[in-house]
């Protein structure tokens, strides 16, 4: 399973010590650097950087907007521009991806769908990556009449080798203050920025983070496609400081749900004095001189990831059932759940015996004895072995999961 993030180490950290740093936090797949890495040279030290430490990257070329703006001035030297980043990277090692765009409208498609399909003509081995808006985002920012049909039109006209999509879930900011009337945020000239910190501030834990994942898991399926889900990290704006059960509860709902690739936004702690945004507590301090806190609970939460795709990579998830009431539109699951105090789980049941049992609760454990699990076997990350659960009880730490496998 590839686990990445967005906003790298910027440029003037591109040194070994710092990947291996990235590696170590159990990261498999290398975002593009902060400070874009236009320039080829500086690309294709990444790359080897990431080769040397045995990961993967993601690479931004500014000769990609370029094609983008040439596209929308009908100029066929678009494809030009985007031939020439293929010949640059294609035959390293590390490359698993070119950057495209970030959170596109509806209306970008066309010419999103023309830049990938140039991309797949001169490097089918390595996609083109483009990432979508969340559901919370307004109908005037996505470009259709429901967010279903903006994934649903993003898949069939761009055909994408994945869908990518972020969903930030935790704020900090007042309900009773955003609720019933205009949220108060800091004006920008640019319309675009202004609607994206508007729909942030929407209220504490919105809804509609397992709706997303319903939504894009749905069609991924529908479509044979792999997903990822790129969840919150960094404290910004309305974005609370996370706890690692926080983290927990991301990455893990993620996996109940079957997502063949997580990314964190962001990794290194973005530069942007006196921003509304207020940026803090990545994983690595915008200096570069300190690991901040994030980064050792990312390092847990990873070694677990990892321990689970092993036995979930290529793994068809089968259903995927709630307990617990929830806001959003799911599936509750019909079995048989005994405990003494009410527990809210998520339950993946994927092909050849395996199943995903998450806790949703963020502040509490869930102990309870699942039908399921009586007589199967339960994964212990640390040993790397499955260990028998005769009397099916379970205990689960808050945001954390289960492993269960028939015997």
């Amino acid at each position: 399973m590839y686990v990445t993030y967005w906003y790298g180490p910027p440029e003037k950290f591109l040194n070994s010590k710092v990947y291996e740093d990235v590696k170590n936090a159990g990261f498999t797949l290398a975002g593009p650097m902060a400070s874009g890495g236009v320039t080829v040279e500086t690309n294709l030290r990444f790359l080897d950087i990431c080769a040397e430490q045995g990961m993967k990257a993601c690479i931004y070329d500014s000769r990609v907007d370029e094609a983008m703006k040439l596209h929308r001035e009908n100029d066929k030297a678009w494809r030009e521009r985007i031939r020439s980043v293929t010949e640059d990277y294609r035959h390293h090692p590390a490359l698993y991806s070119y950057y495209v765009l970030d959170e596109p409208t509806a209306h970008l498609f066309g010419m999103l769908a023309d830049i990938v399909a140039a991309f797949k003509e001169y490097d089918p081995e390595h996609p083109a990556y483009i990432n979508l808006l969340p559901n919370y985002a307004t109908i005037e920012q996505i470009g259709t009449p429901t967010y279903y049909d903006y994934v649903k039109d993003f898949i069939e006209k761009v055909k994408p080798a994945f869908v990518s999509y972020d969903h930030y879930h935790f704020l900090e900011v007042s309900a009773d203050s955003v609720q019933g009337q205009e949220a108060d945020i800091e004006e920008t000239d640019d319309e675009r920025e202004n609607a994206i910190r508007r729909s942030a501030m929407i209220n504490i834990d919105r809804p509609g983070f397992f709706e997303n994942l319903e939504i894009v898991r749905e069609l991924a399926e529908a479509h044979n496609i792999p997903f990822m889900v790129i969840v919150l990290l960094i404290q910004h704006g309305p974005y609370r400081n996370l706890t690692e059960a926080e983290l927990r509860f991301e990455a893990f709902q993620s996996l109940a749900y079957g997502a063949d690739m997580l990314s964190y936004f962001t990794y290194w702690t973005v530069i942007e004095p006196g921003s509304w945004w207020n940026w803090r507590n990545g994983c690595i301090s915008c200096d570069g001189t300190e690991k901040l806190q994030h980064y050792y609970d990312v390092s847990k939460v990873n070694r677990d990831v990892h321990a689970y795709a092993e036995y979930l990579d290529g793994r068809k998830l089968v259903k995927v059932t709630h307990v617990g009431k929830i806001n959003d539109k799911v599936e509750y699951f019909t079995g048989n759940i005994c405990s003494e105090s009410p527990v809210q789980l998520t339950i993946g049941e994927f092909e050849g015996g395996y199943t995903v049992i998450a806790n949703k609760d963020i502040s509490g454990k869930a102990v309870f004895r699942a039908d399921i699990a009586r007589g199967a076997a339960r994964l212990d990350t640390e040993s790397g072995e499955f260990r028998e659960l005769p009397d099916g009880e379970i205990v689960l730490e808050a945001g954390d999961m289960a492993l269960i496998r028939r015997l």
